[in-house]
């Protein structure tokens, strides 16, 4: 698909899906949920981010009842901090289209692999071609932190960050059929580790090497990232100057992945109970078995992702067996020692 920037319309080129214009026309308008309600429901999925949830959550309803005020969000955060997953609960409440790409596939327009404008057609594909469903959806370009660099003629790096600026400060593009899609109620979040970044934010700090702080008391709780953090560590100036709001999401420790195995609706664990549940057999296990899935997950720097993989493990010759017999058991006991052994249960 091929993307210009407004100009004035020609003859319809034909051949494209018909977008729907004013496809909403007539209907009664949604209304959007109050801020601390999506605020509490997010947080019922995201455990352990409580500030960031909040922040990515004001940002974005300041761009929807704020439309003079162009919205562009950065999340900085290690994998399996709950980053993109944040972004996409949001919008799934808001009832919005939302897009994730990976910035990584991208280079400078009329080079090999995907143009940035791309991402602006599999929006509206996301939206069912709803052409103003999908003006006022998001895109989350995550990886972002892979396009840093010094090298201002790396057509696959800096240059993808300078492609985007017109798309994120809302410039308006026609299509080839020339539906015009204006990009200034967008929202778009930018994603990514940025690792080694830290040492940045420490220098400015004022830290040295082996961990003496010679910050100010009235420095103290200016420790998040700034845009200067950014620069240094390779984004363009005029990309980060695009950026309003920056989030960090922390490093999730030992009791957050406790409390997700227990309290998150996307917790694993709970999953495999439901499923278990539902086939007639009920689950018991010894409470200190989250402590070791959390110890086990940890040894891996990948935060909650690598719970899944953990807790697989562990279900996994009990639904052999419990495939294998359908309707003989009514009870699993599972012991402390099943997170290293998966054999280590009863079935009865």
């Amino acid at each position: 698909m091929t993307i210009r920037q407004k100009k004035k319309p020609t003859q319809d080129s034909g051949g494209m899906k018909q977008f729907k214009k004013g496809a909403n026309r007539g209907k009664k308008r949604r209304s959007v949920p109050p801020i601390q309600c999506m605020e509490q429901n997010v947080q019922r999925y995201i455990v352990g981010q409580d500030e960031a949830v909040r922040k990515i959550i004001t940002a974005i309803y300041r761009a929807i009842y704020l439309k003079s005020i162009k919205t562009n969000i950065l999340v900085i955060g290690k994998s399996g901090t709950g980053k993109t997953e944040t972004l996409k609960q949001i919008a799934k409440r808001l009832r919005i289209p939302y897009t994730i790409e990976d910035a990584t596939k991208y280079t400078k327009e009329g080079y090999y692999g995907g143009d940035v404008e791309d991402m602006l057609e599999n929006l509206l594909e996301a939206a069912d071609y709803d052409l103003e469903k999908a003006q006022k959806g998001m895109i989350i370009i995550d990886e972002i932190d892979k396009k840093a660099g010094k090298d201002s003629r790396d057509v696959s790096g800096v240059e993808v960050l300078k492609s985007l600026l017109k798309i994120i400060e809302g410039a308006e593009y026609y299509l080839e059929s020339d539906e015009m899609f204006d990009t200034k109620n967008l929202i778009i979040v930018f994603c990514g580790a940025f690792s080694g970044i830290e040492k940045i934010k420490k220098k400015r700090l004022g830290k040295n090497q082996i961990g003496f702080n010679t910050l100010h008391e009235s420095d103290e709780k200016q420790t998040g990232y700034t845009k200067e953090d950014l620069i240094q560590y390779g984004l363009p100036e005029e990309f980060v100057g695009r950026i309003d709001t920056i989030v960090e999401m922390k490093q999730l420790a030992k009791e957050d992945l406790v409390q997700i195995l227990k309290k998150s609706q996307l917790s694993i664990f709970r999953r495999y109970q439901r499923e278990l549940r539902e086939a007639g057999i009920s689950l018991q296990y010894n409470g200190k078995i989250f402590e070791e899935i959390a110890a086990k997950s940890l040894k891996l720097d990948t935060g909650a992702r690598e719970l899944s993989n953990t807790v697989n493990y562990i279900f996994e010759d009990i639904l052999y067996n419990v495939m294998a017999h359908p309707g003989k058991y009514s009870k699993c006991t599972l012991s402390l020692e099943i997170v290293e052994d998966n054999t280590k249960y009863q079935l009865s």
